[in-house]
């Protein structure tokens, strides 16, 4: 569909009922990592998978997210952001996950070392702005909490891990600042650089099972990340960092999917920039991405674990004026909330749930770390996938 003349960001906060979704992509790395501790960390990742839904349309309705103008129902999650399912034990994901994770990086080490021989990256031309950052609004503010007795109130800002690029602010700096893809990747992976593999033409790709040639895979990806009503610049943007994803997993991406018949304009903006990867420190850069990110982007080492250098906080400013999902509220009532908090933990809660979350959140703003009940302590993120909530950027209240 064709993006229409951009709305004010307060009609389009006004107009989040028809906001589109958006689903994202997530795995990181440091070049100084040691094998086992990139398994470490691919698998602390997945332990908050589970299998897609084997219906689109049924996933593809529970995931919403802000578009500016022309708005589109048709996106999807990918597996790592879905919700476990509590009736399968940590222990068995954890395993499950250790296997996949093992079998991955023996077939990325395998792939690197032949491709390496044969390619010949040359560097991309620049196209930055120089990166000035237009008018931006005033933040909104947080729902009112309205809570009833025995619940609890979880107020959550943006959707998704929060590590790496925000497409909802990937769009915004594209259509307000007038910033070009380069800008866009550059600010929400600091110290990365572009670089073409020379390899697109000739490869062959793999998405969750599905194989083809480079722009098919790499155009279907980015259709059921976020769909063909974002500003051209963006879905270049998105079409790198996902290119560079499969890059580094030697071209298999088991936890991306296509969505068939990608519309011109998405196929022409992965024409543009195919072939096109981020790198750091001389490799490939494993590019995380989210559909927005409460205001600022996480440090990876508060959602997860790893100290990555391009993956650091930094502002997406548009996203705390801008995205539906900042400041919303989610009741749950303490029966559910111990229920689920039992059954993924294996623990046994106090009678008290004024005291079961303690949370410490880290300088971007994100909950690092939850105390749970003075008798374990676990990432914010996974508390986040245990409960259902949007974002790991949270806050939360219980009213006795």
């Amino acid at each position: 569909m064709n993006m229409q003349k951009p709305l004010k960001c307060a009609a389009a906060v006004i107009s989040a009922v028809l906001v589109c979704a958006g689903s994202m992509s997530v795995v990181t790395a440091e070049t100084t990592l040691s094998g086992s501790e990139e398994t470490a960390l691919v698998s602390e990742i997945y332990e908050t998978a589970e299998a897609q839904d084997s219906s689109e349309d049924d996933a593809e309705t529970e995931w919403w997210k802000a578009e500016i103008t022309d708005y589109d129902s048709s996106l999807s999650l990918i597996s790592y952001e879905l919700t476990p399912d509590i009736t399968e034990t940590e222990d068995e994901e954890t395993d499950e996950s250790d296997e996949d994770a093992d079998d991955e990086d023996d077939e990325s080490s395998e792939y690197e070392e032949s491709e390496d021989a044969d390619a010949s990256p040359s560097q991309v031309e620049s196209q930055t702005t120089g990166g000035a950052v237009g008018e931006i609004p005033q933040a909104q503010s947080s729902q009112s909490i309205n809570a009833s007795s025995g619940e609890f109130a979880f107020v959550t800002y943006g959707w998704g891990h929060g590590v790496g690029m925000s497409q909802n602010g990937a769009n915004y700096y594209a259509m307000y600042s007038g910033w070009s893809y380069q800008d866009i990747l550059y600010h929400y992976y600091p110290g990365t650089y572009l670089m073409n593999t020379g390899t697109a033409s000739s490869e062959t790709l793999t998405a969750n099972g599905v194989s083809g040639d480079a722009l098919s895979i790499v155009s279907g990806i980015v259709y059921r990340e976020i769909g063909g009503s974002m500003s051209t610049e963006a879905i270049k943007a998105q079409a790198v960092a996902v290119y560079s994803y499969i890059k580094y997993y030697g071209n298999n991406a088991r936890d991306l999917s296509c969505k068939s018949n990608p519309p011109q304009n998405v196929i022409d903006a992965c024409a543009s920039v195919l072939g096109e990867a981020l790198y750091y420190d001389g490799t490939y850069a494993l590019t995380m991405f989210c559909a927005s990110s409460g205001g600022y982007t996480a440090n990876c080492y508060e959602v997860f674990t790893n100290d990555i250098p391009y993956l650091r906080s930094v502002s997406s400013d548009y996203d705390a004026s801008c995205d539906p999902h900042y400041g919303t509220v989610s009741y749950i009532t303490s029966s559910e909330v111990k229920r689920l908090v039992e059954a993924r933990y294996g623990i046994t809660l106090s009678g008290d749930p004024s005291s079961w979350f303690t949370l410490v959140t880290g300088s971007s703003g994100y909950v690092s770390e939850v105390v749970i009940d003075g008798q374990i302590t676990v990432k914010g993120n996974d508390l986040k996938a245990c409960l259902g909530l949007k974002s790991p950027k949270f806050e939360v209240t219980y009213t006795a």
